[in-house]
């Protein structure tokens, strides 16, 4: 088996070195998951679960980055014979086995950043993966994904869940134990609270029901900001602007009473959201509620003996 190893590994180097000229690869592409789980200090745990392959050796491609704790794995913890192919970023080649899975695993300490307060990761998938699983920190339910000018940005809720990134890779970001402001809205004798979630100054509410439209301050250009703004209050599809100028704005999560709004203003200001409907005088479903009683009232009614 040392022997068929040691071939092996003599054939990658001269692949290798041919590979520059004539673009000749060798192994075939893993069928793997790849799971990333993110600790409170940014270091990323990387597992690559690749499926064992009888007929050929597979060629693998790590996430790119300072590799530290490098172990090639079979279920039991066993080490396993392995040939690095690449360095950047990091490749190895498997040889064929009758293995259902081998494990590679590594850290990337500092793979994501905090720049005040925003946790950042440029991700970059291998170029042999389909998808990448990310599991974050405790504090963290919901996660921004940016555009690659960095000018928008898409918010995606997670609860306790994690993430499956599909593609080349993305611009990550999020923030932990995120800070919510509770604004109290007061309207005919009822009040309704509207959370605000950033780590931008935020100003006091402005309500204005005829024109369907809730507005605030804030002081920091591309902050993220997540309104959880109660339906009874403004029901949407909800439209942002930052200074009268148009944002791009996300509903992104409704648990039925409450729709969450992601923006993120590229200038500081007065941010104004304006839903299709305001809590009326006369709320409309009442109108419906009591059309909807008559008719089953009447019904019932045509089914009753009174004898």
């Amino acid at each position: 088996m040392l022997k068929l190893f040691i071939i092996f590994a003599i054939a990658i180097t001269v692949f290798s070195t041919a590979s520059a000229f004539g673009q000749i690869s060798m192994g075939a592409p893993p069928e793997e998951d790849i799971k990333v789980t993110i600790d409170g200090n940014g270091t990323a745990h990387v597992v690559h679960e690749v499926a064992g392959n009888a007929t050929s050796a597979v060629h693998v491609e790590m996430i790119s980055g300072n590799l530290e704790n490098f172990a090639v794995t079979d279920q039991g913890g066993n080490a396993v014979q392995y040939s690095t192919v690449g360095q950047s970023p990091m490749s190895i080649l498997l040889l064929p086995t009758q293995r259902n899975m081998t494990l590679i695993k590594y850290d990337i300490p500092n793979a994501v950043s905090n720049d005040n307060g925003i946790w950042k990761w440029d991700y970059f998938a291998p170029s042999d993966a389909v998808y990448t699983d990310f599991h974050f920190p405790k504090g963290v339910d919901m996660v921004w994904i940016l555009s690659d000018d960095k000018t928008k940005a898409r918010p995606v809720y997670l609860a306790d869940k994690g993430l499956r990134q599909v593609g080349n890779g993305m611009h990550l970001a999020y923030i932990i134990n995120e800070p919510e402001v509770i604004q109290n809205v007061t309207w005919q004798n009822q009040t309704f609270d509207v959370g605000i979630r950033t780590l931008a100054n935020v100003g006091p509410p402005a309500f204005d029901q005829a024109a369907k439209g809730y507005a605030f301050t804030i002081d920091k250009p591309k902050s993220f900001v997540t309104v959880i703004m109660p339906k009874a209050l403004l029901w949407g599809p909800y439209q942002a602007k930052i200074n009268t100028n148009a944002t791009l704005t996300n509903g992104f999560h409704d648990n039925g009473t409450y729709s969450w709004i992601g923006i993120m203003p590229l200038q500081n200001g007065t941010l104004q959201i304006t839903g299709t409907t305001a809590i009326p005088e006369f709320p409309m479903f009442v109108p419906l509620a009591i059309a909807i009683s008559a008719v089953v009232a009447l019904r019932f009614a045509s089914r009753l003996n009174f004898n």
